[in-house]
């Protein structure tokens, strides 16, 4: 699903001058695809996609963006078949229609906001990727049972516990990514800097334009110990209580989405420096940590649009 829209342009139109001009717009490829993305702001969501091809009356011009776009994906995609329209004439069919361009609401959302929704979106593909992996290895559960009577970890136990190697940097990659989203726009931001040990790397980087200054300061802090992401996260504003909102009941259970975020933290720590591997920590014990882990993060975000009024998508 998304929105797609088509230009028909003359079939004389030179190939070199129409591709010139795509990627005069600022899209990026080579022969007949191309893709336009800028990270101004957290403006795109996903970008634009272009495929260019042919038929015998017509060279076609095919853009898209997906349905969960956002404002200024869908905004660019109307300008791209405008400029394409004016450019080399001809004309466009979208989904509302012959030379019906899309309707876009206006958008009234802030940077920071942006920025911390891509992050959470980002979580469903990150998330899947890791149950995929889970839940296409098999073992036979005699020879699996046979080897950890000896205690020896099956390949599917081992899977299990590297999973929350995995596991674990999807949780720190997400706190990163809303920290920069955050203190980017702060009115913190000058001392947080200051403040912030950067690695002497990390500031080469800066100088050659491979990170900004917030992606520094935001490697430079430890998130992978929830306890220092909450007073990371106090800094920055003294109403956002990570610990808080996680530690809220949840299902009745008797461990807390903290204390289930630390564990799996712990337990990678566990498992990459002193090589503990947990034998009774099966498939069923990291899916269903997965799970609890993305009602934490989803969580989070929603703890920060309380914060900031935003709007929960």
């Amino acid at each position: 699903m998304g929105y797609d829209a088509t230009n028909y342009l003359s079939p004389d139109i030179s190939k070199k001058e129409l591709i010139d001009f795509i990627k005069s717009m600022g899209f990026r490829g080579k022969g007949t695809e191309y893709y336009f993305f800028e990270n101004d702001d957290y403006k795109f969501l996903y970008g634009v996609s272009l495929q260019i091809s042919r038929t015998d009356d017509s060279i076609l011009i095919h853009t898209r963006t997906p349905i969960y776009c956002s404002f200024y994906d869908l905004d660019f995609q109307n300008m791209t078949i405008r400029k394409i329209k004016k450019q080399f004439g001809g004309y466009f069919i979208s989904d509302n229609g012959r030379n019906r361009y899309f309707i876009i609401e206006n958008d009234d959302t802030t940077p920071s906001e942006r920025g911390c929704y891509a992050a959470h979106e980002r979580l469903s593909n990150r998330f899947n990727e890791l149950l995929f992996l889970l839940n296409n290895i098999n073992q036979d559960p005699n020879q699996a049972e046979a080897m950890e009577s000896f205690e020896i970890p099956s390949s599917a136990t081992l899977l299990s516990n590297i999973s929350t190697t995995y596991l674990s940097s999807i949780i720190e990659n997400y706190f990163r990514d809303l920290y920069v989203a955050l203190i980017r726009y702060s009115d913190k931001k000058e001392k947080i800097i200051t403040n912030s040990n950067i690695n002497k790397n990390d500031l080469f980087e800066v100088s050659e334009g491979k990170l900004t200054i917030e992606d520094a300061v935001a490697l430079s802090k430890s998130l992978q110990n929830i306890r220092k992401i909450d007073s990371y996260f106090r800094e920055i504003n003294s109403k956002i209580d990570i610990k808080g909102a996680l530690s809220k009941p949840y299902h009745r259970r008797k461990e807390t989405l903290f204390q289930t975020v630390d564990r799996v933290l712990e337990h990678r720590h566990s498992l990459v420096h002193r090589l503990n591997v947990d034998i009774s920590y099966k498939k069923e014990n990291v899916i269903s940590d997965i799970k609890s882990v993305r009602v934490a993060l989803d969580r989070v975000y929603e703890h920060l649009c309380s914060i900031y009024n935003w709007h929960i998508e």
